[in-house]
């Protein structure tokens, strides 16, 4: 998995990217040393929904459109229920649970990941 830097409000946070569907199945399930953050890109934005299977720490998940966040969920250990806002996003950000509430991350704020622009990572094929 490729690491890379995020940038939430202006603030450079070291993640994970996953980007293959297998990377996206797998995400954060069965760690119990957790990054600072995991990044679920999409080159074309599409509803994305997330469960907490097999992921036994709670997180923070945050939704993205356009380089703004549009949503943010808890997302609780174990939970099948699914998580996440009935309209597109291009990036998903999963975070600790209370990295959110810490760093004062809030809905509206700005996010960047370099490797997005001009979908230089579909382009790259780092998957």
């Amino acid at each position: 998995m490729k690491e890379s830097k995020l940038s939430v409000k202006g603030i450079e946070i070291p993640t994970l990217l996953a980007i293959s569907e297998i990377e996206q199945q797998v995400g954060l399930m069965h760690r119990q040393q957790l990054p600072p953050s995991m990044s679920f890109v999409y080159e074309n934005p599409k509803i994305n929904k997330f469960w907490m299977h097999n992921t036994p720490k709670a997180l923070d998940i945050v939704f993205c459109k356009n380089g703004k966040i549009i949503s943010i969920a808890k997302g609780e250990p174990f939970s099948t229920m699914l998580i996440g806002p009935d309209f597109p996003t291009d990036l998903v950000i999963e975070f600790p649970y209370g990295t959110c509430n810490a760093m004062s991350i809030k809905e509206g704020d700005d996010v960047e990941l370099p490797e997005m622009k001009n979908n230089l990572l579909f382009k790259k094929q780092y998957y």
